[in-house]
C-alpha cells in the first residue's frame, strides 16, 4: 500500500479533487486527453461523497467534463464549416471558467452550486 492509502478518507478525497481539477486544466494543452481521465476519476468518487461538500464539487467536474467534450467534439466537426475554431475556443474558456472557479470554491471551502451552466 503507498502513501496515499495511509491518509485520512476526507484528506485523500480532496487530494483527489485537485487532481481531477489539474487535469481538467492540462486538457487545454493534451487535446483533451486528460479531460477523459478526470471523468473517469470524478465518477470513480462520486458515490461514496454523497451528501458531503466534495460531492458537489464532484457534481460539478463531471458537468464539465461532458459539456467540454461535447464541445471538443462540437468543434472538431465543425472545422469543416469554419465555425469550428470558434466553438472550440469557446470550450476552451468555459473550461478556464469553471476550473477557476470550482477551485476558488474548493480553497474556500464551499460547496458549487451546480444547477446552472455557469
Amino acid at each position: 500500500m503507498g502513501m496515499v492509502s495511509k491518509l485520512p478518507k476526507k484528506k485523500q478525497t480532496k487530494k483527489f479533487i485537485w487532481v481531477i481539477y489539474f487535469l481538467q486544466f492540462l486538457a487545454l494543452f493534451t487535446l483533451g486527453l486528460s479531460l477523459l481521465v478526470s471523468g473517469v476519476l470524478a465518477y470513480i468518487k462520486y458515490d461514496e461523497n454523497i451528501g458531503s461538500l466534495e460531492e458537489s464539487h464532484l457534481q460539478w467536474q463531471i458537468k464539465t467534463f461532458w459539456v467540454s467534450l461535447v464541445g471538443l467534439v462540437l468543434g472538431i466537426l465543425l472545422l469543416v464549416i469554419f465555425i469550428g475554431k470558434i466553438v472550440l475556443f469557446l470550450t476552451e474558456l468555459w473550461l478556464i471558467y469553471r476550473v477557476f472557479k470550482g477551485s476558488f470554491f474548493f480553497v474556500q471551502g464551499k460547496g458549487v452550486d451546480t444547477d446552472g451552466f455557469f
